[in-house]
C-alpha cells in the first residue's frame, strides 16, 4: 500500500506497469555488489595495517629511549663495547685493527647478514579465525609463542642447512636452497595446514593447558606445544622438553636416534635472572649446538640468538605484519617480512627469569658432546641449570588428557601423552604464568595494541 505524498516509500515499491529487471541487470547488480564488498574489505585491510604500522614505529621509538635511559642508568654507555660477539655458536671479533673500523654503522656487514639469515616470527593479522573463535591476529597475547617459533625455526635451519650457510635469492645454482628456506618458512605460516602455525600453537595449547584462546602462554608452556606439534606430524626434527633441568637420555635414545631440539625451561630467579646464572646464560648462546633462547622481558617475549658482553641480541616478535597466504609461490617481499637485518641488544640484568634454553642435537655424537660441554662448564667455575642422567624420566604424578579435542581442525589425530620429567605442580611453578607479577607487569601484560598505545 502507498500513501500519497509519501515519495519515498512510492520509491520502494515497484509500479505493477513497470518493466521487470533482465538477468543481466541483475547479473550487473550482484556484480556490483560483490565489487563493494571487496573494496570494503581491502579500505578495512588497509586501514588496520596502517595502524599496525603506526603501532609498529611507535612501540620502535619506545623501546629504543627505554633502552637507551636504561644504558644511561647502568652506565653502559660510559663503557668500552665488548669486542667479541656471538651469534647460535659462532664468534665474531670486533677488534678495531689500526684505529679505524671498516663499517661505518652498527656492526660489521658479516653480523647483520648472518643475523639477518634468522627466522623472524612476529604477530600477525587477517588470517583466519583460530579455532572456533573471532581472533584473526595474535597482537597482544601471542609473542611467547612466536618466539616458541623462532626457536623451533633456527633448529630446522640447523638440520637443513647446518651452521654455516647462505643463498643468494636471484642466482640460479641456489634454487634449491631457496625453495628449502621457504618450505621451512611454510610451517610457521599462519594457516591450520601449516605444522608450527599460531593457529595450532593456540589450539594445542587450550588443550593441554586449559588456556583460552587470547591468553599468554608460557615459556614452559610453549615448550610443550612445540613438543606436541611435532609429534603429532611425526616431525623428522623431535623436541624433547624438560622443566627440571634433567635432561634424560634413556628417552631421547630408546629407540634409533632422530635428530632432536632439546628444550630446558627453567626460572633463574624471581623477578629478575639471579647474575649467577649470566656466565650460563652467555656459555649456552656459544655452544655449537645453540638454537637460542625463548626468553624475555618481564611479560614481554623476546628470542635471544647471541650476546656481545652483557647485552644479549635479540628478536622482538611485537611487531604485527599482514599474515601471508599459504600458495605455491612466494616473492622476496613475502619473506623479507621474517627477516630482521637490525641486530638489537638488551642487558641481562633486565630479562626476565623465564626462559627455555634451546639446543639442537642432529646425531647421538652431538648430544653426547653437548653433556661433555656443558659438565665441563662447572671446572670454569660456572653455574649450570642442565644436568644429564642416563635413565628415564620418573612418571609424572599428574598426565593431561592429550587425546580430549579442543576442535576438530587443529588435528585428526589424538596426540599421545606427553612425558614430562617433574610434577603438576612443578610444571606451574616454571611456567612463570603463575608467579606474582609487579605493578608493571600488569599493566602491559596481555594489552592489545590499542591498549598498548593508550599505555604509552
Amino acid at each position: 500500500m502507498t500513501f500519497e505524498g509519501d515519495s519515498t516509500q512510492a520509491a520502494c515499491i515497484p509500479n505493477a506497469a513497470a518493466p521487470l529487471p533482465s538477468e543481466a541487470d541483475a547479473s550487473n547488480l550482484t556484480a556490483a555488489n560483490s565489487d563493494t564488498n571487496t573494496q570494503t574489505i581491502t579500505q578495512t585491510q588497509n586501514t588496520n595495517d596502517i595502524r599496525s604500522q603506526v603501532v609498529n614505529t611507535l612501540r620502535e621509538w619506545y623501546l629504543l629511549a627505554s633502552d637507551s635511559i636504561a644504558s644511561l642508568l647502568d652506565g653502559r654507555f660510559a663503557q668500552q663495547p665488548a669486542q667479541d660477539l656471538w651469534l647460535l655458536g659462532r664468534h665474531y671479533d670486533l677488534k678495531v685493527e689500526n684505529g679505524e673500523q671498516s663499517w661505518a654503522l652498527g656492526y660489521p656487514p658479516q653480523i647483520v647478514k648472518d643475523f639477518s639469515r634468522l627466522i623472524w616470527c612476529t604477530y600477525r593479522s587477517n588470517y583466519s579465525a583460530i579455532a572456533q573463535t573471532d581472533f584473526t591476529s595474535d597482537a597482544g597475547w601471542g609473542c611467547m609463542l612466536r618466539a616458541g617459533q623462532m626457536l623451533m625455526a633456527q633448529a630446522l635451519q640447523l638440520h637443513y642447512f647446518g651452521r654455516n650457510w647462505e643463498f643468494d635469492w636471484d642466482s640460479s645454482n641456489d634454487a634449491s636452497k631457496r625453495q628449502l628456506y621457504m618450505d621451512i618458512v611454510k610451517q610457521f605460516l599462519d594457516e591450520y595446514s601449516s605444522t608450527f602455525s599460531i593457529q595450532r600453537m593456540a589450539s594445542l595449547g587450550g588443550q593441554f593447558e586449559g588456556k583460552d584462546i587470547g591468553n599468554w602462554f608460557g615459556p614452559y608452556e610453549t615448550a610443550r606445544i612445540l613438543h606436541g606439534l611435532a609429534r603429532q606430524a611425526n616431525h623428522p626434527v623431535s623436541v624433547y622438553t624438560t622443566t627440571d633441568g634433567v635432561v634424560y637420555l634413556a628417552d631421547i635414545c630408546d629407540d634409533e636416534y632422530q635428530p632432536t631440539l632439546v628444550l630446558v625451561a627453567s626460572m633463574l630467579g624471581i623477578d629478575r635472572v639471579n647474575p649467577i646464572y649470566y656466565p650460563f646464560i652467555q656459555a649456552s648462546l656459544m655452544l655449537p649446538q645453540s638454537a637460542g633462547i625463548a626468553g624475555g622481558r618481564p611479560s614481554s617475549a623476546l628470542y635471544f640468538a647471541g650476546f656481545q658482553g652483557d647485552e644479549l641480541l635479540f628478536l622482538d616478535p611485537h611487531f604485527t605484519r599482514p599474515a601471508i597466504n599459504l600458495r605455491d609461490g612466494y616473492t622476496r617481499a613475502d619473506l623479507d617480512t621474517y627477516t630482521c637485518s637490525n641486530p638489537r641488544r638488551i642487558a641481562l640484568s633486565r630479562l626476565d627469569p623465564c626462559m627455555v634454553f634451546g639446543y639442537y642435537c642432529p646425531t647421538l655424537e652431538s648430544l653426547i658432546d653437548l653433556r661433555s660441554r656443558i659438565e665441563l662448564l662447572a671446572d670454569d667455575g660456572i653455574k649450570s641449570i642442565v644436568t644429564f642422567d642416563n635413565g628415564h624420566a620418573p612418571e609424572p604424578e599428574f598426565q593431561p588428557d592429550a587425546t580430549a579435542s579442543s576442535s576438530d581442525e587443529v588435528d585428526r589425530h589424538p596426540e599421545p601423552p606427553i612425558q614430562q620429567s617433574t610434577s603438576s605442580s612443578d610444571a606451574d611453578y616454571y611456567s612463570c604464568a603463575n608467579r606474582p607479577k609487579s605493578e608493571s607487569e600488569e599493566v602491559i601484560s596481555g594489552c592489545s595494541e590499542e591498549e598498548w598505545v593508550t599505555e604509552l
